[in-house]
């Protein structure tokens, strides 16, 4: 899937930070780009700064949200990075309903998506990237169920995968764990600022200690190679290094 011209890409989740990176990215290679989220700012600016890509105000978590996005297209490239902004306390201060936030939204998201993908099969050859986060390798000590809930959204992507190939559908999951924080987003940039107060030190300091991160051009660069090579398979990992397998 080397040329992406007219190729229907549908971004889950995609009016700000990585998601909008990822719209750019793909629109300015061809693709027919729909960008999904629940913010019509959001969306009415990714509409004005991109000719041609179009939008849908829609929550991703509901329950009916997969039947109205494959109702406006039916994606041969599919990308769920939505997600809630995470509630940055640390655990004893959480109570079950802020500490289920994650759960509740990016599990939520990758359970309705990859479930209704199955059922409502895409066309032979379609890939599902699930972004996930490297919370799943290091943990997330005051972002109550993040960590979690972007493990089980890999679970899902390969319980997703065994599915297709048991059924053969000539479907293809993945999912891409962004490897440290990035800054340049808005969950990124709390999550620097409420690291850097639980750490007791600067927000610089916080960022030195943590060493180089990838930039969502490099994220947006691992979910082009993915896509793009069908021998591409399983959990991947990207940091300022490069993107790696993910066990």
């Amino acid at each position: 899937m080397n040329d992406l011209t007219d190729v229907p890409v549908t971004l889950i989740g995609a009016s700000r930070g990585l998601g909008r990176v990822l719209a750019e990215t793909f629109h300015a290679l061809g693709a027919d780009v729909l960008v999904v989220a629940r913010g019509q700012q959001g969306l009415d600016a990714i509409a004005r700064d991109l000719p041609g890509v179009k939008t849908l105000a829609c929550d991703a978590t509901r329950p009916d949200a997969p039947d109205r996005v494959l109702a406006v297209q039916a994606p041969k490239i599919l990308v769920l990075c939505g997600g809630a902004m995470t509630v940055n306390i640390a655990f004893p201060g959480l109570d079950w309903d802020a500490f289920n936030v994650s759960w509740e939204t990016d599990t939520r998201i990758s359970f309705n998506f990859l479930k209704a993908v199955l059922e409502r099969p895409l066309s032979p050859g379609s890939v599902v990237v699930t972004m996930s986060s490297g919370a799943v390798v290091n943990g997330s000590p005051i972002s109550g169920s993040y960590a979690g809930a972007k493990r089980m959204q890999m679970y899902l992507s390969s319980y997703a995968q065994k599915a297709s190939d048991r059924a053969g559908l000539d479907l293809r999951f993945v999912s891409l764990a962004p490897a440290r924080i990035m800054a340049e987003t808005d969950l990124g940039a709390a999550a620097v600022r409420d690291y850097a107060a639980y750490n007791g030190t600067t927000e610089a300091g916080f960022l030195a200690a943590i060493g180089p991160a990838q930039t969502t051009r490099q994220v947006a660069d691992a979910v082009l190679e993915l896509v793009r090579d069908a021998t591409n398979s399983g959990h991947f990992i990207v940091s300022a290094e490069g993107m790696a397998a993910l066990s």
